[in-house]
């Protein structure tokens, strides 16, 4: 008999709903750990582990002690891209771009209770992850950015769209920092999702608490 797997500690079917303010991507840099730790204290609320640039001897141990870190500020833990990395870490999900597999897929390796979001770029592509029973959606690339090779251009119109569209949670990505933040969260964003905004910003403590801030005073004001 096939063994019951169980990703998740947290009922994150409910927590889902948190999906909001400022999703960390990590980007692969010798303080890493350090750097994650500063942005979880001063208001990132969720984490992607993106080891893009990581040896693949160390990214079960990155994500372990990612997974752990953000257990200890109670933030959620996602895995880009692969599901039985997400597995091995007891991430709390996974984010699939479109090229990387179904949602159902995901669902099989992880089991019921982990997260699942997908890479976006139109209303169709939206609509479609809703249907196949993704729990957010990233949506861009809103904004110029060097983070991402190949990315897809989108717009905040395109946004709007989507927002309309969809009842899932929505990530904006692509290109975000503290000037436009906010114009993606008035589109319809429920969090923005950023990069070398916080991974490389001079001081990553003040960087996650200006972007908190503007999110958070645009949410207050589409209230």
């Amino acid at each position: 008999m096939r063994p019951k797997r169980k990703l998740l500690t947290n009922p994150l079917k409910s927590m889902k709903f948190r999906i909001s303010g400022i999703y960390l991507i990590t980007e692969s840099r010798p303080d890493l750990l350090q750097r994650v730790r500063t942005a979880l204290q001063n208001g990132v609320r969720i984490v992607q582990y993106r080891g893009k640039g990581d040896f693949e001897e160390d990214l079960l141990i990155l994500a372990c002690k990612l997974r752990a870190l953000c257990r200890e500020y109670q933030v959620l833990f996602i895995v880009n891209d692969d599901p039985a990395l997400a597995l091995a870490c007891k991430a709390d999900g996974v984010h699939l771009g479109q090229s990387d597999g179904s949602v159902a897929r995901a669902r099989d390796i992880l089991g019921g209770a982990a997260l699942v979001g997908v890479s976006t770029h139109s209303v169709c592509e939206a609509v479609e992850a809703q249907h196949q029973g993704a729990d957010y959606i990233g949506f861009g690339c809103l904004f110029p950015t060097l983070s991402k090779r190949d990315t897809v251009s989108a717009s905040l119109e395109e946004l709007r769209r989507v927002r309309a569209a969809v009842t899932l949670p929505i990530v904006a990505i692509g290109g975000i920092h503290l000037g436009n933040a906010a114009l993606a969260i008035r589109a319809g964003a429920d969090a923005v999702a950023v990069i070398s905004a916080v991974m490389q910003a001079d001081d990553c403590a003040a960087a996650v608490r200006d972007l908190s801030k503007a999110c958070q005073g645009e949410s207050s004001e589409s209230l």
